[in-house]
């Protein structure tokens, strides 16, 4: 692997996303003293199509006003982006159908694919500027002649690469990621003095916009209670349930019924509204099919990893191959609690050959 790209930075300038907190601070900061000229930008998501989310409305208020006090201590410009409608439609429309299908949903990767690196680049186009950032844990690097692929960052703690492996080819050749050779030490060092009133804001959450955090009453909210039956593996009724997106695969705790032996849900039945559980044994598998991929080669070959999720460790691959739409890819060592809707994330040497959504697992 050959060395992270590293432009020409004194030439250069870059709009840095920039959401108040630690990471994107310490991006810009680092970026304009490698003499960089730098425009600080904050996207507002709260959306005129939910009035009464004053919740998610007031967070934006906080990012603005911190991050523009950031960027006066900078001496930067501060940008303020409005996607609020477009985020409503797409990320969170999205999210609640995924759930409605008896999927889960992966929002930050939509997001960073559909909205924030395009409106980035797009306020960059605006104001003549080459480069975009983040405060991201990853990198860019240049492999075969010269392409440009997404790779890990140092910090295997805080590698991020898998939110982003679905970002434009065209939008990842202008991306900068400053922190992605550093450790979290280093990031919390570069960022002294910039905290807004001494300190930081909470790191952001898997699902910003649920901003207590609180899933199954955000889905509550939006869809209503839709209750149906809980089953075991041979479909006997083991309970009832209010909505099967308050569930997930994997999940153990929370289900409302007790056996003998631990139990867990294995798979989400959307058409006949049913959770159905089952033992350890029956939530692992070693195939995984996942559609809508975004792949950086026609031929994968062997020595890859994959991640089924942001919090899963890479594993070892036997095979992934191509299969008219679909991707199937094959564990070395059976995988736990695979979960449509989430991404399956292939790697190379620390390098990202693509991935796609998780549609099933097993044999077929």
């Amino acid at each position: 692997m050959k060395s992270t790209i590293n432009p020409s930075i004194a030439d250069t300038g870059a709009v840095v996303g920039m959401s108040g907190g630690v990471d994107s601070s310490a991006a810009a900061r680092i970026l304009l003293e490698s003499g960089c000229h730098v425009v600080g930008a904050t996207i507002r998501f709260g959306s005129s199509m939910d009035p009464d989310d004053r919740a998610r409305r007031r967070i934006d208020d906080e990012s603005v006003e911190n991050a523009r006090d950031i960027c006066r201590k900078l001496s930067i410009r501060h940008h303020v982006i409005d996607a609020g409608d477009r985020f409503e439609y797409t990320v969170i429309g999205g999210f609640i159908s995924e759930y409605a299908r008896g999927r889960t949903p992966n929002p930050c990767i939509v997001c960073n694919e559909k909205i924030k690196f395009p409106l980035l680049a797009g306020l960059a186009d605006e104001l003549g500027l080459e480069r975009i950032a983040t405060g991201h844990f990853a990198r860019v690097v240049s492999l075969r002649g010269g392409r440009v692929f997404l790779a890990s960052g140092a910090d295997s703690n805080k590698d991020q690469s898998y939110f982003l492996y679905r970002v434009p080819v065209r939008l990842l050749r202008r991306c900068i990621f400053p922190l992605g050779g550093m450790n979290r030490d280093d990031v919390v060092s570069a960022a002294a003095g910039l905290g807004h009133g001494g300190g930081w804001r909470r790191g952001s959450q898997d699902a910003c916009f649920v901003c207590d955090g609180d899933i199954k009453t955000f889905l509550t909210k939006r869809m209503g209670r839709c209750p149906g039956s809980i089953v075991d593996s041979d479909g006997s009724v083991l309970g009832t349930h209010e909505g099967i997106f308050s569930y997930t695969i994997g999940q153990r705790r929370g289900l409302g019924v007790s056996g003998t032996d631990p139990l867990y849900v294995k798979s989400i039945d959307a058409e006949m509204n049913t959770v159905v559980l089952a033992g350890e044994d029956e939530i692992r598998t070693r195939v995984v099919v996942c559609g809508r991929n975004k792949l950086r080669a026609r031929s994968l070959g062997g020595g890859l990893s994959a991640k089924v999720r942001y919090r899963h460790g890479p594993e070892e691959v036997l095979r992934a191959e191509r299969n008219g739409g679909y991707l199937r890819v094959v564990f070395k060592k059976p995988q736990r609690a695979v979960t449509p809707g989430q991404s399956l994330v292939l790697y190379r040497d620390g390098v990202v050959m693509g991935g796609g959504i998780i549609e099933r697992t097993g044999e077929t």
